[in-house]
């Protein structure tokens, strides 16, 4: 046995990802990887000079299944006498009261609850390999042609109070499985990884296994190239972020200026990471971040100073090209206009698109959707917040007012006026699009004849 031994002890050599002294918090569902690194760092505790705990996060998917996940891993620790953590997050709950993407929330909730006990520890460590590299770069290749994405997994990154460190990247599924199985790990199975519903397990089972049968080498080279990207990307950022920081002039909360021909005397890939980086200012969503469309949009603007032309920006934002000189962000008089959501029809609000339809219609997988029963002189809006709005929570006695909900959620003044509700004519708020559902829609079908689909729109 050697090469996952030989890989990792290696990469800690070149990465200082773990050193002397360190405090590691693993992260361990029980699968076959996340077991493995556990007995891997377990074994090398006094020759390495570190000390361990594993972490583990019940999501209340599966039941019963899902809780022995968590004493299987408890009773693993106990035996080896590991300090071990748990904590049992209600997804399901937490679904059908906020709405939103399973696999999404899941993340948030879990790393959420690895941020909560890390102050104890120097760093974080996940079990993600290199075949999890290969399929993270096809991925954001099918989204989007971004280097940002495309850099795939980093070995090291800061996260919440300590590092996010991940030692496996270089070691292939199958070296795992040659591991577990020579020193007899034990580990559990999840039988949601044997589905295609999410797009990773359609690239796993599907086009990963093709580009195997190429070259057994293919993971192992997709992990190599994502340093390569990393590092490359990595200097053009710093010199495209000394750029923006001597050319930027910020007017307001969401409110920048620059010079077209202090843009166009850098070179196309600074350009590109320039306006990147004045994304990164505006939004927060990973979308718009990796949006080549609206990349491209905002570098057409600056290919000339000629003439005034404006265009409209998701989140209500607008870019306005005056001769030589560029305005991006939300101008005070920007509103949304109202409009009437027509049945079996899709309508475009800010970063959203919104439509209501027959229950059953298809969907895609990322879509918030939600069921309603409409009466027959029932209509619906998206609209802007107005004052006197109110929306009725699930679990709240009381009706909330939106403009108290926006403060709660710290959206800032200058934005609220650019978050569309879902209204009705006969119950009022029915959702804060992008944000929380009121308890008049549901998560389950039952006996709503409706379906309202929210998307967010990936420019």
């Amino acid at each position: 046995m050697g090469n996952l031994e030989d890989k990792v002890s290696e990469l800690r050599l070149q990465t200082a990802c773990i050193e002397p002294g360190d405090k590691l918090l693993i992260a361990c569902s029980g699968g076959i990887d996340s077991m493995v690194l556990l007995h891997f760092l377990y074994e090398r505790q006094a020759m390495w000079n570190i000390e361990i705990a594993a972490i583990h996060v019940d999501h209340m998917l599966r039941g019963e299944q899902s809780a022995q996940d968590c004493q299987f891993v408890a009773a693993f620790c106990h035996a080896r006498r590991i300090p071990f953590y748990s904590k049992s997050i209600p997804i399901p709950m937490i679904i059908d009261r906020d709405g939103g993407n399973t696999q999404a929330i899941c993340r948030k909730e879990r790393y959420a609850y690895f941020a909560q006990v890390l102050p104890q520890f120097t760093k974080l460590v996940t079990a993600h390999h290199a075949d999890d590299q290969l399929e993270t770069m096809v991925m954001a290749m099918m989204k989007g042609p971004s280097v940002s994405a495309l850099s795939g997994i980093r070995v090291i990154r800061p996260f919440a109070s300590g590092q996010l460190i991940r030692p496996f990247l270089f070691v292939t599924r199958q070296e795992i499985e040659q591991y577990a199985s020579h020193y007899d790990v034990r580990y559990r199975e999840d039988p949601s990884n044997q589905k295609d519903t999410y797009t990773r397990n359609r690239v796993r089972h599907h086009i990963a296994p093709l580009l195997a049968a190429e070259s057994a080498q293919t993971a192992l080279h997709a992990a190599q190239l994502s340093v390569q990207l990393q590092q490359d990307n990595e200097l053009l950022e710093q010199l495209a972020q000394q750029h923006f920081d001597k050319m930027i002039t910020k007017n307001r909360e969401h409110a920048y200026q620059f010079q077209i021909d202090d843009v166009q005397k850098m070179p196309l890939a600074l350009q590109r990471r320039f306006i990147l980086i004045l994304l990164s200012y505006l939004y927060k969503d990973v979308n718009m971040l990796q949006s080549h469309a609206l990349t491209t949009a905002l570098l057409k603007l600056c290919d000339t100073s000629a003439g005034t032309v404006q265009i409209s920006l998701p989140a209500g934002l607008i870019a306005r090209r005056q001769y030589n000189e560029v305005f991006v962000g939300l101008l005070p008089e920007q509103m949304l206009l109202p409009q009437t959501v027509k049945r079996e029809q899709w309508l475009q609000a800010a970063q959203y698109q919104i439509g209501l339809f027959r229950r059953g219609t298809p969907v895609e997988a990322h879509d918030d959707v939600y069921y309603i029963t409409l009466s027959e002189t029932e209509q619906l809006q998206v609209r802007p917040r107005v004052d006197g709005d109110r929306i009725a929570l699930r679990g709240m006695a009381q009706q909330k007012k939106v403009s108290r909900l926006f403060i709660d959620d710290k959206v800032p003044k200058s934005q609220r006026s650019t978050i569309p509700l879902l209204v009705s004519n006969e119950r009022g708020v029915l959702a804060v699009i992008g944000g929380r559902p009121s308890a008049f829609l549901s998560r389950s079908p039952d006996s709503n004849e409706w379906q309202v689909v929210i998307r967010t729109i990936a420019l």
